[in-house]
């Protein structure tokens, strides 16, 4: 997985790569079913000094489609994990989709819709 990490007016550089790094490392489990080449990162940090603001900015390029997380918070760790896990969840909707579980699972909810209906019918008449 190609990655970019782009930080900016950022005080300590060091412990937010090294979080970024991190939360890349557990996201790159997600693609092992993409080749490595295929799957690029571009993750953007920033400070608003001025009022204490941090924004993180996540885009994944994969295969076919573009994902991508944006948060702002006046907490920097806090900022970081909610974008990377509004991406997380993203991927997993995407992936359910290109394996067709969301289809499942709505056909087994509208066969549960349909037994109800069938059973108010029944108590009705």
């Amino acid at each position: 997985m190609k990655r970019t990490i782009e930080l900016k007016h950022v005080g300590p550089k060091g412990i937010v790569r090294e979080l970024l790094t991190e939360l890349i490392d557990r996201l790159e489990e997600k693609f092992h079913h993409f080749p490595d080449e295929a799957v690029s990162l571009h993750a953007l940090f920033q400070e608003n000094g001025s009022h204490k603001l941090y924004q993180t900015s996540l885009t994944c390029h994969i295969p076919g489609h573009t994902v991508a997380a944006h948060v702002e918070n006046r907490d920097a760790g806090l900022s970081i994990r909610k974008a990377f896990d509004e991406l997380e969840r993203q991927l997993d909707t995407r992936h359910a989709k290109m394996s067709g579980k969301h289809l499942r699972k709505r056909t087994g909810r509208l066969a549960g819709i349909g037994r109800e209906l069938a059973q108010a019918e029944d108590e009705s008449l």
